[in-house]
């Protein structure tokens, strides 16, 4: 039996067991990755592809760190099933159990596939969500000419980014009007579109495709409801979800990922989750999937106290994204609705806070992301802002802003 058990191998697990060795050096850990790499970080996997990011850079901890840490590592191991106490993975072919006391599902999320005619077995079509991915993409870029991104959030759009830069011809469809539709408004997001194809990169929006056509088993082409894209080489960025089936008669509760409570733990004794996986009560009590990198450090480390006995709290983490388009920085976090909008033009940039109550509820910032940071931390606190107006959405705006002004000094009669 292992006295603790991680399924994963992303930021979140190598959080957990830093902090957790940080209070426990005696209990045996295993972890299990079905990935044969170690731990290395997805987020400049579009750089790698591109060659501006050496191979060596994505992973950030040396080959031993799994020895130093007194951490079995079980690589090449997918997680099946799980029982009460016993953990089911299938490794090299063979089915096997793991006797646990305790568990953390760190598992992440994978790359959505959505219902697309074809899609399934065709060689060419690839997600950028893992290092095998890109390795793919790196491989076939190599004698393709045409490639088509599917999903133009910050993925799809690093991915396009990438591939153009290797010289490919790159068309990006996305099934909404507009690009980046969850970080941006429709005005917002065209400047981002505008910036795309004066770089060469062809955007179709309100595009549905209905098919990925191949042959000799290869791609093609891809089947629009208006017509037919040749193409070498397809990357699916249709979004990720956390893969929860394998979960199936666990006990675990879940939702749209496994719901835990602020320390981590979820609705079965001796489990843990974190991560991308996890659904947990962010800043304002709601509980929602974050799959950011922040988040999954924050949330591994909490479970990595709980798990050696530690009592802490998850303070929340927020929607924050950030994205460069061919040079040209772009950012978001909160949500965006009703509101009174606030804007800012000028110098190559375009920002907008949106204000709900007097409090900062969402911020969109193009070219000038300077000052986001201490926005997010005003909508966090629910700092009044009500008396800047439009004065909010300026670059350099930050919390001494919203602070009542000093009387001026009186004069006094001598």
């Amino acid at each position: 039996m292992s006295d603790l058990v991680i399924v994963g191998n992303g930021p979140a697990a190598v959080a957990a067991i830093e902090r957790f060795r940080s209070l426990d050096s005696r209990s045996r850990v295993t972890l299990v990755s079905k990935e044969e790499v170690p731990f290395y970080s997805p987020c400049p996997l579009a750089e790698y592809v591109e060659g501006s990011v050496a191979r060596e850079r994505l992973f950030l901890r040396p080959a031993s760190f799994y020895d130093d840490h007194g951490v079995e590592f079980l690589a090449g191991a997918t997680a099946v099933g799980l029982d009460r106490g016993a953990l089911v993975i299938s490794r090299a072919g063979a089915v096997r159990s793991i006797a646990w006391h305790k568990l953390l599902v760190a598992t992440g999320a994978v790359a959505a596939r959505p219902p697309i005619e074809g899609l399934e077995g065709t060689a060419g079509v690839f997600a950028l969500k893992t290092l095998s991915d890109a390795e793919g993409i790196i491989a076939l870029s190599q004698r393709a000419r045409r490639a088509v991104v599917i999903g133009s959030g910050f993925i799809g759009l690093e991915a396009a980014q990438a591939l153009r830069r290797l010289g490919l011809d790159v068309t990006l469809i996305e099934a909404l009007d507009q690009v980046l539709p969850q970080m941006l408004d429709v005005d917002l997001a065209e400047i981002v579109r505008s910036r795309l194809e004066a770089n060469g990169v062809k955007v179709l929006c309100s595009a549905l495709v209905r098919a990925i056509e191949s042959e000799h088993g290869a791609v093609r082409a891809v089947r629009l409801d208006t017509g037919v894209i040749a193409a070498d080489l397809v990357v699916i960025a249709t979004g990720v979800r956390p893969d929860l089936r394998w979960l199936a008669g666990s006990g675990i509760a879940t939702d749209q990922g496994i719901l835990v409570d602020a320390s981590m733990a979820t609705s079965v004794p001796g489990v843990w989750a974190a991560g991308d996986v996890a659904q947990a009560p962010a800043w304002d009590g709601r509980h929602r999937l974050i799959p950011t990198w922040p988040n999954a450090v924050s949330m591994g480390s909490i479970a990595g106290v709980s798990m050696a006995g530690g009592d802490t709290r998850h303070g929340g983490t927020d929607i924050v994204n950030v994205v460069r388009v061919f040079g040209m920085a772009v950012a978001s976090f909160g949500e965006r609705g009703n509101g009174e909008s606030h804007d800012f033009a000028g110098a190559g940039a375009r920002r907008r806070v949106l204000i709900r109550d007097g409090r900062i509820s969402n911020g969109q910032f193009i070219g000038d992301i300077s000052g986001s940071g201490a926005l997010l931390e005003m909508m966090r606190k629910g700092v009044d802002v009500s008396r800047l107006g439009d004065k909010i959405a300026r670059p350099g705006v930050g919390p001494a802003w919203s602070m009542p002004r000093p009387p001026k000094p009186g004069r006094h009669a001598a």
